[in-house]
């Protein structure tokens, strides 16, 4: 069942400059499946932020339709669905952080003993329970983005709504943060995060769609990731000098050395019979064989790449055909 929907979403904005409008987002879709993790992935000014906006009804797009469990995002009752964490969260400094939590509840709807309840589960979830009593203004980065994923979950949301949400956390919060959004997404939770550390989009999400000047350039799963690096294998060996390596170029992508052993990327499976055989005869001991899959990052840096590079050569094409009528 999809949680969310976002159907040919387009938004501009006018130039402060010209005053000529812009266009951000171009007939922008994709969906959010129930329990599922959806990553957000672009390069600055791709439109991420705009995008999470007029999901939670911060802004209106030009045409489009977002609906989540089927109901429009304008209506009061769907926002109540929405667990929302920003990019750069603002919250009442002179509030204590049970202070903010309780007003974040009641806001949702929440009170009394429910309420109490849930927000001391929350303060002790995202570990903060000894800086409860601590006004916000005390707070370092780190601290006020566990308390703004605890205000994002306060009402137990069906979907989560997260723009950058390990910015600021040292490791042991990151890993609290990863920990807490796969204990949700196991009670059935959606949820939608943008983030520039991949490593952990990579280790959390079911799929990821990229964004580029205002477009969904690719839908990536982790089965994808699988399927995209089938036939490449990873042999490790040790015990022989790297200038050996000469007579097996032919049949790999790289050669690295990581300390006493030597990481060598076969280009594909047919060949790794002849790159061992070469390695034992050579007297080299043969530790470890695997199959290699690209990286997130790696798909992202060349989805990107690619469109860069679709956009000059058709640059360099209007520029011949004008030069050609002149």
């Amino acid at each position: 069942m999809d949680i969310l929907n976002v159907e040919n979403i387009r938004k501009s904005y006018r130039n402060n400059i010209s005053f000529r409008k812009e266009e951000v987002l171009r007939d922008l879709s994709f969906f959010a499946g129930e329990g599922e993790i959806l990553g957000f992935l672009g390069p600055n000014g791709a439109g991420k932020t705009t995008t999470i906006k007029i999901i939670v009804g911060l802004i209106r797009p030009d045409s489009g339709k977002i609906t989540i469990l089927g109901n429009s995002v304008s209506e009061r009752q769907t926002r109540s669905m929405i667990g929302f964490l920003p990019e750069n969260p603002f919250f009442y400094p002179h509030l204590t952080l049970e202070e903010f939590l309780v007003f974040c509840g009641k806001m949702s709807g929440m009170k009394g003993k429910k309420l109490k309840v849930r927000m001391e589960s929350m303060i002790d979830r995202v570990g903060l329970a000894r800086h409860k009593k601590k006004r916000l203004s005390t707070f370092s980065k780190g601290m006020i983005q566990r308390a703004g994923l605890a205000q994002a979950v306060i009402h137990d949301p069906d979907l989560l709504i997260l723009d950058e949400p390990f910015s600021g956390l040292d490791p042991l919060g990151r890993k609290m943060v990863r920990d807490f959004l796969l204990e949700l997404k196991g009670r059935g939770k959606t949820i939608f995060f943008s983030s520039h550390i991949l490593s952990d989009m990579e280790a959390l999400c079911d799929r990821a769609s990229i964004i580029r000047e205002g477009v969904i350039i690719k839908n990536v799963g982790l089965d994808e990731l699988f399927i995209m690096g089938k036939g490449k294998v990873e042999v490790t060996a040790r015990g022989y000098p790297e200038s050996m390596t000469g007579e097996i170029n032919q049949f790999t992508d790289s050669v690295k050395r990581s300390g006493d052993e030597m990481l060598i990327v076969v280009k594909r499976q047919e060949y790794v019979r002849s790159v061992i055989q070469y390695l034992l005869n050579n007297g080299a001991e043969v530790m470890r064989v695997a199959g290699v899959q690209p990286s997130l990052e790696e798909v992202f840096v060349s989805e990107v790449a690619a469109g860069e590079n679709r956009n000059k050569k058709s640059i360099t094409g209007e520029l011949s055909r004008v030069e050609t009528s002149v």
